[in-house]
C-alpha cells in the first residue's frame, strides 16, 4: 500500500489542480507539464497533447444545451495555439469499448490539409 501525504487521493488531485503550471524548466528537467487548457493561457510547450477530443465532452454536453459552444470553441483554439511545434489532437473511437463516440466537432471543422491523420490501433 501506497504511503501517500495526501488522504484522501481527491484532496491531491483537487490541490493539484488548482495549482500554477510552469514552463519550460519543468520539461528541461526532463518532465512532463499536465495542465488545463484554463491554466495554459499565455503558456507554451514545444509539445502539446490535447486529448478527450469526444463531441460530450470537448465541446461539453452543458454548452451545447445552454448555448456555450463559442466560449468552447475559443478554449479549443487557446488549446492549440500553446504549441510552438507539434500539436497532438487526440479521441477515442469507443467508451470503455460499449459505446461508439464520435470525435469532437471542432476537429471535423479543421480543413483537410492542415493535419495528419494518424489512427492507433490497440489491443488487448
Amino acid at each position: 500500500m501506497l504511503n501517500l501525504p495526501y488522504t484522501p487521493l481527491e484532496r491531491l488531485l483537487s490541490d493539484l489542480t488548482l495549482e500554477r503550471v510552469s514552463g519550460d524548466e519543468d520539461i528541461e528537467a526532463g518532465g512532463v507539464v499536465l495542465s488545463t487548457i484554463h491554466q495554459a493561457k499565455g503558456l507554451e510547450w514545444n509539445t502539446v497533447f490535447i486529448i478527450g477530443l469526444n463531441d460530450g465532452r470537448f465541446p461539453s454536453r452543458k454548452s451545447l444545451v445552454q448555448e456555450g459552444l463559442e466560449e468552447e470553441r475559443r478554449l479549443f483554439y487557446v488549446a492549440c495555439t500553446r504549441a510552438k511545434k507539434l500539436l497532438i489532437l487526440c479521441y477515442t473511437l469507443t467508451d470503455n469499448g460499449y459505446s461508439m463516440l464520435e470525435p469532437s466537432r471542432f476537429l471535423t471543422e479543421l480543413p483537410e490539409d492542415v493535419y495528419e491523420e494518424v489512427e492507433i490501433e490497440y489491443g488487448i
